[in-house]
């Protein structure tokens, strides 16, 4: 079981399904039908091998269910569109939130896993990445508004699988760079 909960939540695997299926039918609702499915197992494989489904993901998919419902009921895009900017709008200020109400730093809790020379990075670098990372979600949900307002169908889904990619490729790697760039050379190992 955890084995498929990996794959799963492997982002390729996402977008290969959902491109799959994007392009064979070119149909929002079988779109819809199967961003819900996949989703929902996400939910369901997590509760059962992990016990937990992590926040994230179960409030995207509580958002995801009545968006996407009425997608599927008025055959309207619109409502899974808007869920993409609201769970971006939404992350962006839970890690703003998360800084100033519950004064922890969900970015440094996540990316300090990649090497323990990222304690050393002073908080105001941290408060930095925070806010950087935070307004490019509420960015992207701004931008998605603007695609979805001008553009057809076809390239709003394009611009779902491949844009948002490269963007938040884009914005974490800068984050990253600036982060790492500001390790305590001290700190650093000898090779």
């Amino acid at each position: 079981m955890s084995s498929i909960l990996k794959i799963l939540n492997n982002p390729l695997t996402l977008l290969i399904v959902f491109a799959g299926v994007w392009y064979t039918t070119r149909d929002i609702v079988a779109f819809t039908a199967a961003i819900m499915g996949l989703v929902t197992l996400q939910v369901v494989l997590e509760k059962i091998v992990k016990g937990k489904v992590p926040n994230f993901l179960l409030g995207s998919w509580l958002l995801l269910l009545p968006l996407g419902g009425m997608t599927l009921i008025f055959r309207d895009p619109a409502f899974l569109q808007w869920k993409f900017s609201i769970v971006h709008w939404l992350f962006g200020l839970i890690l703003i939130g998360a800084r100033y109400i519950g004064r922890t730093d969900i970015l440094k809790t996540l990316l300090s896993a990649m090497g323990p020379q990222l304690n050393s990075v002073d908080d105001i670098v941290w408060k930095r990445v925070n806010f950087f990372v935070a307004f490019g979600f509420i960015l992207l949900g701004f931008i998605n508004l603007y695609i979805m307002k001008s553009f057809d169908v076809d390239f709003w889904v394009n611009f779902k699988l491949y844009g948002v990619l490269i963007y938040n490729l884009v914005l974490m790697t800068s984050a990253t760079y600036y982060l790492i760039s500001k390790v305590d050379k001290d700190v650093i190992p000898d090779a």
